[in-house]
């Protein structure tokens, strides 16, 4: 999941970075602009951190779970299915 995550980080910087581009071929680049970007970035690449905590920690805890071994195969007391 990192990888994704830095890719789509990757992603929005390069939007980033061409909108600004495109904005300075046009003359309109401004520190208006700057700090709208730089706004934009962070916003998002704080989104992106977020999603890949919360998936780090969900995967984290199913793998903890099927390390725990109880796949629900197995016999239960009282007989089959714990009846």
């Amino acid at each position: 999941m990192i990888g994704s995550a830095q890719e789509r980080l990757a992603e929005v910087v390069a939007a980033a970075v061409e909108v600004a581009a495109e904005e300075g071929e046009a003359g309109t680049y401004s520190g208006a602009v700057a700090r709208t970007l730089t706004s934009v970035v962070g916003k998002v690449g704080a989104r992106i951190a977020v999603d890949a905590e919360i998936r780090g920690f969900t995967s984290g805890w199913q793998e903890a779970v099927r390390a725990d071994g109880d796949d629900g195969s197995r016999a239960r007391p009282g007989g089959e299915g714990g009846r």
